[in-house]
């Protein structure tokens, strides 16, 4: 969890770099069932009525836990039928997961931006976090998935807010395999996506786990092994050969090479299934 103290010099930086840019907001309907999630007197049915009021965020919800990607192993006919299986604590995280999409992309990201490239590679990242965590931490599947998809939700911010710089940081990065992206960011900015994202994440209050989670993608320590393979499948810029994923488990020697490699090839199928999901 972030110190007080840092926590609130991150929230100078964040204002810094938005620098008057104003944020949407998320979605009423999407506060009001988070509000009611965290709430164990409120009732799952009332949690689903409040979910079918907003038409759009509800079938994104239902298409999206049905995806492959997310790893049921049944469909899910209708929103209460989700409430009842999913249970409170993975339908907050998925819930987050399509409100924050649908924010994120009501930001005037500039048309130097590939959109759709970024949400690409989000959802392939959700999808090998999910099944790393399957595998290694069962607990932390929902965390993991939410985390994968977010983890770089301030990129698109910051090449909002800015503009020519952030181009050039973004394009560098792009052109220059030696370089990462939160390395570039420290050196023009001070502070990178992960810490700006971490205070977003407190912004729109996802619970904590999450915000350590985008906080922490780039740590070798990240606690959930899914957020950590994830996180280095984006420094990769594409699917990484053999050579690179065999270099990866010599540092990190507690996956298994053949699941991963599987995982990773399956994921680019599940990737281009779940955005459709999350586009509604």
């Amino acid at each position: 969890m972030l110190g007080v103290f840092r926590r609130k010099k991150k929230e100078v930086e964040l204002d810094r770099i938005l620098a008057g840019y104003e944020l949407p907001s998320f979605p009423t309907t999407a506060m009001t069932v988070l509000a009611k999630l965290r709430d164990p007197d409120v009732p799952l049915e009332e949690i689903a009525a409040d979910l079918e009021l907003d038409p759009g965020l509800h079938v994104r919800v239902l298409r999206t836990v049905n995806s492959v990607a997310f790893g049921l192993t049944r469909k899910v006919s209708n929103v209460t039928h989700a409430v009842t299986l999913l249970g409170r604590n993975r339908l907050e995280a998925l819930v987050l997961g399509v409100a924050a999409k649908g924010t994120i992309d009501r930001c005037l990201v500039p048309g130097w931006f590939d959109m759709k490239g970024f949400w690409l590679s989000a959802a392939r990242r959700a999808s090998v976090a999910r099944s790393v965590a399957m595998r290694y931490r069962p607990n932390a599947q929902s965390e993991a998935f939410t985390g994968g998809l977010l983890q770089d939700m301030a990129v698109p911010i910051l090449a909002a807010t800015r503009g020519n710089v952030y181009q050039k940081i973004y394009r560098k990065w792009q052109q220059t395999p030696e370089t990462t992206l939160a390395g570039l960011e420290l050196e023009h900015f001070g502070t990178c996506h992960a810490e700006i994202g971490a205070v977003l994440a407190q912004r729109w209050d996802f619970p904590e786990e999450l915000v350590s989670a985008i906080e922490g993608h780039h740590s070798k320590q990240a606690e959930n092994p899914g957020i950590r393979v994830a996180s280095w499948i984006a420094d990769r810029r594409e699917v990484p050969n053999r050579e690179e994923l065999a270099h990866f488990l010599d540092q990190d020697t507690n996956l298994d090479p053949s699941f991963l490699e599987e995982t990773l090839s399956r994921a680019e199928d599940e990737a281009a299934e779940l955005l459709e999901s999350l586009n509604g």
